[in-house]
């Protein structure tokens, strides 16, 4: 069904909302869910009235927009540093040390972004990004590693698409990928 103007179906589906919003279509699957955005169910799938959209797109352009961001990392260090410099830029963030945890925080709030060392004890970061692949498709995935040649790239890999940062990063770096794949 199109709208009076003819800019195409007055209802959507969660990809073409995402298309529309310019957002992830894990992300608008979330805010539907969690009641964030204006959204209903036709046979257990979303849909968002054009017009809705429009109306809360306006009034999150007001809001500073806040997207969540899990940064998984062994490291205290590193975890530190991550949350300090994207929590300075704006984004709300969570941080685990390993595997286990880091599905754990997803599975209570979906991530917008995945910040993901390789190298770590328990479960690697292929097998963590395995199963964020099942979980949530295709989040954004940003691979810090200061192995980049190894097996475990290459292991991850299989799960693409992924952004691939080297460690040691700058904050800019960092920011420069985050921003990237963020809207």
């Amino acid at each position: 069904m199109r709208d009076q103007t003819g800019a195409g179906p007055e209802v959507l589906d969660v990809r073409e909302a995402a298309e529309y919003l310019r957002l992830n279509e894990q992300t608008v699957r979330r805010l539907a869910r969690d009641r964030e955005i204006p959204a209903f169910k036709v046979g257990g799938s979303w849909r968002f009235k054009r017009s809705s959209l429009d109306r809360w797109a306006v009034s999150q352009e007001q809001a500073e927009p806040t997207y969540k961001i899990l940064a998984v990392d062994d490291d205290d260090t590193i975890r530190g540093l991550l949350k300090r410099i994207l929590s300075g830029a704006g984004y709300a963030v969570e941080v685990a040390s390993g595997g286990r945890e880091a599905l754990e925080i997803a599975s209570i709030q979906t991530p917008d972004l995945i910040l993901l060392d390789l190298h770590m004890p328990g479960m690697t970061g292929p097998q963590i990004l395995e199963e964020i692949r099942k979980l949530y498709g295709n989040v954004p995935v940003v691979i810090l590693t200061g192995y980049p040649e190894s097996s475990l790239m290459e292991k991850a890999l299989r799960f693409s698409p992924v952004t691939l940062l080297a460690k040691p990063s700058t904050p800019e770096k960092i920011l420069e990928s985050v921003r990237s794949l963020l809207p």
